[in-house]
């Protein structure tokens, strides 16, 4: 699934929509019920919400939310604003559209090879936790409330119901730089590690949302292909599997 980086991107060219009204809309009936999909046309758009992962589109009386998954991609008047994902094919082809939204000044599509896309009117988004792109401050308070867990760190990071919008490649190149190993207890930190913690957060997220995205940081897809050595010291790389994940650290640096 594209993390909050990218579902940002995405929330953005979305936005080109606004103000406009539905006068058509098709769906897969795998991704979602065409029915309730139907019940969409005539609507007027009026907003685009994003929380974490989340992207909904904001209607007169109803909320649509896109679920992407890891290979759907949002084509907004026939450009998408991320023009590859990792796990998906460069590509796209009109049988992968899962959903295609057509207003009276333009279209909103989502392409998904996999079927994998999900769409839903209304969805519940209380359990979901602060925002990546919060505040150092909401951040940090957020992490302190689950000072007391006892999984993995990057486990901890994970939990959208903690911080909202932090995936994989985030959690790595967070711990990376914030010098802390991914399978420590997360009740194992320190207060001066989760002050630390939080700032890094919300460094990361900022300067790899300036550079485009999840995949440009340190431990960006190349280096995590090749299995290669720390840049910061030359050790290799360890690489193990948490909370279902593949994560990649230093052992030298990262404690």
């Amino acid at each position: 699934m594209p993390e909050g980086l990218e579902a940002e991107i995405y929330a953005v060219a979305a936005a080109q929509v606004v103000g406009h009204r539905i006068i058509s809309i098709d769906v897969d009936e795998r991704c979602a019920d065409p029915r309730e999909m139907a019940s969409l046309v005539g609507r007027d758009i009026i907003g685009i919400k994003r929380h974490g992962k989340r992207v909904a589109i904001v209607l007169d009386g109803a909320r649509l939310e896109m679920y992407f998954a890891m290979t759907g991609r949002l084509i907004v008047n026939d450009v998408a604003p991320i023009t590859a994902l990792e796990y998906g094919p460069v590509e796209e082809r009109n049988e992968w559209d899962r959903l295609v939204v057509v207003t009276a000044k333009g279209s909103l599509r989502v392409n998904d090879p996999r079927r994998w896309a999900r769409f839903t009117l209304d969805p519940d988004w209380s359990t979901l936790g602060v925002d990546l792109m919060a505040d150092e401050g909401d951040l940090a308070d957020a992490l302190s409330a689950s000072r007391h867990r006892k999984i993995s760190t990057k486990a901890l990071l994970l939990d959208q119901g903690v911080i909202a919008g932090l995936g994989n490649m985030l959690v790595d190149e967070v711990l990376f730089h914030v010098d802390i190993d991914p399978r420590r207890p997360f009740s194992s930190l320190t207060e001066d590690e989760l002050t630390r913690l939080g700032q890094q957060i919300s460094t990361t997220v900022s300067e790899l949302g300036g550079r485009g995205g999840s995949h440009t940081g340190t431990l960006h897809p190349g280096i995590r292909r090749a299995h290669a050595v720390c840049p910061l010291d030359g050790t290799p790389l360890e690489r193990v599997t948490l909370a279902g994940r593949t994560t990649f650290f230093c052992s030298q640096h990262q404690r």
